[in-house]
């Protein structure tokens, strides 16, 4: 898989989590987005831990 940018994926994540009513069309994108690219909202986040870890180890 290509290299995602740690902050995109923490950002539609958050739009998924977040309740403003504004936002419900990013929301949907967002979810979109991440069900394309990672298959469901569990794999983004472990896809995070992983390169959260790998940020560790380099460290």
């Amino acid at each position: 898989m290509k290299k995602i940018s740690e902050a995109l994926v923490k950002t539609w994540l958050f739009l998924l989590k977040s309740d403003d009513p504004e936002l419900k069309k990013s929301k949907y994108y967002a979810n979109k987005r991440i069900l394309r690219t990672f298959g469901s909202v569990e794999v983004a986040e472990i896809y995070l831990e992983q390169l959260q870890q790998e940020e560790a180890d380099i460290v």
